[in-house]
């Protein structure tokens, strides 16, 4: 039985640097380690003073160099290695061991949140566990079990959204239109979709119903 979990844990990677600028956001893209590196993150970083959050990124004990791959008015997009103290400090290990796939990993100055599908109770409790191991706060802020979906079907099943509504739900969000501020227009979306804005916007809201019932309004299980 599989479970989903949305929590946070303060400390996170760069916690030095995000103090620093304590309005800056980042969102990781990628985390993977070769065989001969140390662990790699790539994240997108969206704020207003990148000069003193870089500065500050050369002195976080936690990263070991960085580099900004691409720059936009209002984000830039890093990679960093993680330090020794870095490697020491991260829970990336853990959750690569005990097959937690986390999809959602935002960190900011107040800690790291993330949503995160454990394969069981017991990789759940380990990652805790680790966290507080690494005088790390845990903070749960919601668990559920996962229903079992239909059929054997995939996310359209499991979280209650169509095929229709998840192609929607995907495009918008790949375009930019959940983005703040937005990247995109309705219209834009529903025109790559071919479909109406009428027809666009009921999929949203319909889907996004399913997904809030389907996630946050569950009832915690453990």
């Amino acid at each position: 039985m599989t479970y989903i979990a949305r929590m946070n844990i303060d400390r996170p990677v760069a916690f030095e640097a995000l103090q620093a600028v304590p309005n800056m956001v980042l969102q990781i893209e990628d985390a993977h380690r070769l065989e001969e590196e140390p662990e790699r993150f790539i994240f997108w970083a969206s704020g207003d003073d990148f000069e003193t959050f870089e500065t500050a990124l050369d002195a976080d004990p936690t990263i070991a160099s960085y580099s900004c791959l691409a720059k936009r008015p209002d984000r830039r997009l890093y990679r960093i290695f993680l330090s020794e103290e870095g490697r020491a400090t991260t829970l990336y290990q853990i959750t690569a061991r005990e097959d937690i796939v986390a999809w959602n990993v935002t960190l900011t100055a107040e800690g790291v949140e993330f949503q995160a599908r454990f394969p069981s109770r017991e990789a759940f409790f380990t990652l805790r566990d680790a966290a507080r191991e690494r005088n790390r706060n845990f903070e749960l802020l919601s668990l559920y079990e996962e229903k079992p979906t239909e059929n054997g079907g995939g996310s359209s099943n499991r979280y209650g959204v169509t095929d229709a509504q998840q192609e929607a739900l995907l495009a918008a969000l790949e375009q930019g239109y959940f983005s703040v501020p937005r990247q995109t227009t309705m219209k834009a979306v529903a025109e790559s979709l071919d479909i109406s804005t009428s027809a666009l916007s009921s999929r949203l809201r319909r889907g996004q119903q399913a997904l809030l019932r389907n996630t946050l309004a569950q009832e915690p299980s453990i």
